[in-house]
């Protein structure tokens, strides 16, 4: 029986997790945060899904959208196929339904890692950026330096949303990529970020300093597996340099480490030196990488 490829409905978002998880070894994510990032986006993000499926088993999925948080309005899809079920006309398939649906949108983005590079670059995407993919055990990571620190260190729940917000959408306006995250608006971010499911705010830590939070760091984590994502770390332009980010995230290793988690993965741009050195510091070493890819058309 041939596959089927059909616009996606609510009940797919439960199977495309472990096919999404099985495909990229190294995501961290949960069912209910798939759902939400998919259900909740505004109107503006367009979001939309595909699914493949032989007969009662999904062995490809796709989604597209538009960054609603920059002023350049990009759209971005993603496409991924079981490896038994590769070489078909699949994701090609899965692709031109994303592309459709983005008719109007002048530049796409899309990633790849090592061995599905030759996808997008069949279809006229062009190699932007690279992205580093790192992993720690928690559990190796000396941190007795947190016992002797000046600075508060506390939960982002602690900080609470305006807080958390300020250093966000200041920090992450630098960080490196295709388009500057340049339109976060606070009321959205409340819903994208504050009420995402998959981050643990509670876990998430924040640097205090002058009573008021300067470097965040945020975390989604899959406590079954026991395994981590350190999302995102960001500090205010007149703290930078000083250490902050650096023990915002030594601080959620220790705790991370005292909940049982075996491994924390993070994400950066081969061009964002600081993070690197500063993750490369901590004892996080590469997985492997990953690669952003634009279609100008």
């Amino acid at each position: 029986m041939a596959v089927t490829i059909r616009e996606g409905d609510v009940d797919d978002i439960a199977d495309a997790v472990p096919l999404l998880n099985t495909v990229d070894r190294t995501r961290v994510s949960t069912v209910a945060g798939a759902r939400y990032r998919l259900l909740e986006a505004p109107p503006e993000a367009r979001r939309n899904w595909w699914a493949a499926r032989d007969k009662e088993m999904l062995v490809g999925w796709a989604t597209g959208g538009v960054d609603h948080d920059t002023t350049a309005r990009s759209g971005y899809l993603s496409v991924s196929v079981l490896e038994s079920y590769r070489r078909r006309g699949i994701g090609t398939a899965l692709l031109e339904r994303a592309l459709s649906h983005l008719g109007d949108s002048t530049r796409i983005q899309a990633s790849a890692n090592e061995s599905g590079r030759g996808f997008p670059e069949r279809y006229g995407f062009r190699h932007t950026q690279t992205r580093r993919m790192s992993g720690i055990d928690p559990r190796t990571v000396d941190t007795c330096e947190l016992d002797s620190a000046e600075e508060r260190v506390a939960s982002l729940l602690e900080v609470g949303p305006e807080q958390t917000f300020a250093v966000d959408a200041e920090s992450v306006a630098d960080q490196p990529g295709d388009d500057s995250i340049d339109a976060v608006d606070y009321e959205q971010w409340l819903v994208d970020h504050w009420a995402f499911p998959d981050y643990d705010l509670g876990l998430g830590r924040a640097v205090v300093v002058d009573g008021r939070a300067v470097a965040v760091t945020f975390v989604i984590v899959d406590r079954e597996s026991r395994r981590a994502l350190n999302a995102y770390t960001g500090s205010l332009r007149a703290y930078r340099g000083r250490g902050y980010a650096r023990l915002a995230k030594l601080a959620l290793l220790r705790r991370l480490a005292e909940l049982g988690f075996e491994l924390v993965l993070t994400e950066n741009d081969e061009t964002n030196a600081a993070m690197l050195a500063i993750n490369e510091r901590l004892g996080y070493r590469p997985i492997e990488s990953r690669y952003a890819y634009l279609l100008d058309r």
